[in-house]
């Protein structure tokens, strides 16, 4: 018994002739029979019998079809996942990033691909810089996004992004109207915090330390999102990434330029020890597209 013999069997079930077998199988009618007769020595029973000129399986021979069926459609399974893969239309990613690009823009970015790959399962984990690349450098996660480069044997990195901070203000405050905020206007006003362990803050306090300005912090919270929403409801002022607010309309929050300006990278930061999957090719891809709006390298390298 062999798979000639199984692919004559199930062709000749299906096509109800042998003529019509073997031009499925781009064989001829001879090359059939034989397969056949092979096939029903090796079972050890009649598989076929003639009535009114017509070629009738056996009940042992619908019995056996049955199965050999089961396994054909389990083989153009295997095949269409194979293409599938070969697509990049299958597979597992699983992507960590900081809060400030998990939380909202990068959910909302990546949905027409999601959209599009419904194969794909996707997992979006929210952490800190630090913890990212101690993920990536254990092969917990396929593809991490980091502000902070991490320096590990197991891990690549690359700089995918550099953004510039901007300054966000209820639209009725009296810095509104400008275009551009600089660091000195902000003295003494009150100011909305993102927590200590915040990687953006760091730089943030580095700007105002730079320019000998007292930040006055009146509120902490815990994500830059949240920041934008007390902003829009008139709490305060804040500084937070580009890709941060954007659902709210100009009439409740303005984004200004914040001069001097102060840059942050974003990183990719994949496993070293293995290639990614085609899949998570295809998603670095697409969030390469996604944060390019952004990417300040861009349109200096244009200018």
């Amino acid at each position: 018994m062999n798979i000639r013999q199984l692919e004559a069997f199930h062709a000749t079930i299906e096509a109800g002739s042998v003529t019509l077998a073997g031009e499925k199988l781009g064989i001829s009618q001879p090359a059939v029979s034989k397969l056949l007769r092979s096939f029903s020595e090796a079972c050890g029973f009649q598989l076929f019998t003639r009535s009114g000129g017509r070629l009738v399986p056996t009940l042992e021979a619908r019995m056996l079809a049955v199965e050999v069926e089961r396994m054909f459609s389990g083989t153009k399974r295997i095949a269409r996942l194979a293409e599938a893969v070969r697509n990049r239309e299958w597979g597992e990613v699983t992507i960590a990033a900081p809060p400030a690009l998990a939380t909202r823009y990068l959910s909302q970015a990546l949905s027409p691909f999601l959209k599009e790959q419904p194969d794909i399962h996707f997992t979006l984990q929210s952490r800190t810089s630090p913890r990212i690349g101690e993920l990536v450098a254990a092969g917990q996660i396929d593809i991490g996004l980091s502000v902070l480069p991490f320096d590990h044997p197991n891990v690549s990195s690359q700089v995918i992004m550099r953004f510039s901070m901007v300054c966000v203000l209820p639209v009725s405050h009296p810095l509104a109207k400008r275009q551009v905020i600089e660091i000195d206007d902000l003295r003494n006003v009150p100011f909305i915090s993102l927590a200590r362990d915040d990687c953006s803050l760091m730089t943030i306090d580095r700007a105002f330390q730079l320019k000998g300005v007292q930040k006055r912090n009146r509120i902490e919270v815990p994500l830059s999102e949240t920041a934008c929403s007390l902003v829009a409801n008139g709490v305060g002022i804040s500084i937070v990434p580009p890709f941060v607010g954007l659902d709210y309309a100009e009439d409740r929050l303005v984004r200004r330029t914040l001069l001097p300006e102060t840059f942050m990278d974003v990183w990719l930061l994949t496993p070293s020890g293995r290639p990614l999957s085609l899949a998570s090719q295809k998603l670095v891809d697409f969030i390469r597209a996604a944060v390019s709006p952004f990417d300040q390298r861009v349109g200096r390298k244009a200018g």
